[in-house]
């Protein structure tokens, strides 16, 4: 099985145009597909697409994407964060579309920049809610990606079914500093 993976893995990257953006990608997937619904080929897939997505905002000349979230499911792209302006905005969108294998991308981008103190308040948040995830007898946190920007909590992954992605939500509800819940969850058929 451990070879398939790394099979798996190194044609990826001989695939893409970013050998190591794949393979770095690729064996993040690796490691953390064991507790995602996902299947192993799938996961891998939207890894190395998040990768690619990652790499190409960074090489955006006059893009400031280090406030851009970008989370990718069973091919589709998220996007969660800020960029100083509406054009950028549908910049990152454009880029994301031209990336192979991406089914449709949703923008949850605000146009500005975050405060350091709403920073520290989210990356608390998402700690919190990803402890809690952890230790939770019912959802596991690892296949739940977790990200918060001014206190609205985005939920994405898979789940096994829908007591699990109720659970998750109550979790979240449950957080000091939560203003709201935006559930992208899916439950795997």
């Amino acid at each position: 099985m451990v070879n398939r993976i790394l099979l798996l893995i190194i044609c990826a990257g001989m695939l893409s145009s970013c050998v190591a953006t794949a393979l770095v990608g690729g064996g993040a997937a690796a490691g953390s597909a064991v507790n995602d619904e996902r299947s192993v080929g799938q996961h891998v897939d939207d890894v190395v697409i998040a990768s690619k997505i990652d790499a190409m905002l960074i090489a955006e000349k006059e893009m400031p994407s280090r406030w851009v979230s970008v989370e990718v499911i069973n091919s589709v792209v998220w996007l969660t964060g800020y960029l100083p302006s509406q054009h950028h905005i549908d910049r990152a969108v454009h880029i994301c579309r031209t990336v192979k294998g991406v089914q449709d991308v949703k923008s949850e981008l605000h146009v500005g920049e975050p405060s350091t103190g709403s920073l520290f308040s989210d990356s608390w948040i998402t700690t919190k809610i990803k402890a809690n995830l952890l230790e939770d007898k019912i959802v596991s946190g690892f296949g739940i990606h977790v990200e918060t920007v001014d206190g609205k909590v985005y939920l994405q992954g898979i789940v096994k079914n829908s007591e699990q992605r109720y659970r998750a939500k109550e979790i979240v509800r449950k957080t000091s500093g939560v203003t709201a819940v935006v559930d992208l969850l899916q439950v795997r058929n």
